[in-house]
């Protein structure tokens, strides 16, 4: 193989790459018009915001869309990326001018960080097996691929003697989905150090069993919350609406507090049955 042919093959697997970012680019801007236009549809219609089974109806389609995304990812650009990866390993090999040499180990950087994110968003995208394994596991484990994916330590503690398994498969979604999309907002944009998941009971002697609480901090940078419920970001009010939405088919009730340079905390309340 020429030193032509092996530049030309550089430049292709370079194109290539810019291709698959900008599928997943695309198809994340897809995702989010249409989630934009489902929550705006219920902001518009304030009448049918409180109604169960229109919401229910707009998390069962964004959940759908979550899943097409994620198997359409996985069974393509996933898979072209292994695929560029062992083109450019074979190509490496057989390269002999340092220049090309040096391009060909950027690319292939590049490529390893572009297959990371991607297997953290398909990750981000799917829902763990809930049903089989004590839900107490499932969070911790989302707390610590949430350290794996932003290098933001993530500390989760949950009473010993409160168990989280007396949940639905349903209710253990919900619940999952707002603890992740609350991450989400820390790592992208908390600027946190340091970021925790406490569940704890709170019993109410006037009102018998009392309610679950779900609370996640963060130590990051913060903003006015008396001043304006949502993050300066129009993907931070999307995911709280989505949010707050979740938490209504809880029969719950989601509250974020913060201010700036104090971080911020995100509560969950669900009263217990």
């Amino acid at each position: 193989m020429t030193e032509l042919n092996l530049q030309d093959l550089t430049s292709a697997l370079s194109l290539y790459t810019s291709f698959f970012i900008f599928l997943v680019v695309l198809t994340f801007a897809a995702f989010i018009i249409l989630m934009v236009i489902l929550i705006h549809n219920i902001k518009s219609r304030k009448n049918l915001k409180d109604n169960r089974q229109f919401i229910e109806e707009t998390i069962g389609v964004q959940e759908e869309e979550r899943r097409r995304i994620s198997q359409e990812l996985h069974d393509t650009v996933s898979q072209n990326i292994k695929a560029l990866l062992l083109s450019q390993k074979e190509l490496k090999d057989h390269c002999r001018d340092t220049n090309l040499l040096t391009e060909l180990e950027k690319i292939i950087s590049l490529e390893k960080k572009n297959q990371k994110e991607l297997r953290a968003i398909i990750q981000n995208l799917s829902v763990p097996a809930l049903a089989s394994v004590p839900f107490k596991t499932v969070i911790n484990d989302l707390c610590e691929q949430f350290y794996a994916q932003s290098e933001i330590p993530c500390k989760f503690f949950v009473a010993p003697d409160l168990s989280l398994d007396t949940f639905t498969t349903e209710q253990k979604h919900h619940i999952l989905r707002i603890i992740q999309e609350a991450l989400n907002n820390v790592r992208a944009h908390a600027k946190a150090e340091e970021t925790s998941v406490v569940i704890r009971q709170i019993k109410e002697q006037q009102k018998g069993s009392g309610l679950i609480r779900i609370m996640i901090f963060d130590d990051g940078q913060g903003f006015d919350s008396e001043k304006q419920p949502y993050p300066e970001d129009s993907t931070s009010h999307f995911g709280i609406s989505g949010m707050e939405m979740r938490a209504k088919l809880l029969d719950g009730t989601l509250t974020v507090n913060s201010s700036p340079d104090t971080g911020t905390e995100v509560r969950l309340e669900i009263p217990l049955q």
